[in-house]
């Protein structure tokens, strides 16, 4: 599962931040810290997989380049199949 895989560490994502006075959100880049993979699924196992996980938690918005930041004991647990 998953051939198209990096580990990153300390990574930067995007969090929507909502805007208290208008009906209105911005984004803001947060440095996760601790080792995780950016994954590109390529298959449609790996994209089920993605979705089964918990968004802002398990899987994140990269702020920059292409793919999904996943946490490693996410995508470790499913590493032998």
């Amino acid at each position: 599962m998953f051939n198209n895989i990096q580990l990153e560490d300390n990574p930067l994502t995007l969090v929507r931040v909502n805007s208290a006075l208008f009906d209105d959100f911005k984004f803001k880049v947060v440095t996760l810290e601790g080792e995780y993979y950016r994954v590109i699924p390529e298959t449609a196992r790996e994209v089920f997989f993605l979705q089964l996980l918990t968004k802002g938690y398990d899987k994140h918005v990269p702020e920059s380049g292409d793919g999904i930041i996943v946490s490693k004991s996410s995508i470790d647990s499913v590493k032998h199949l």
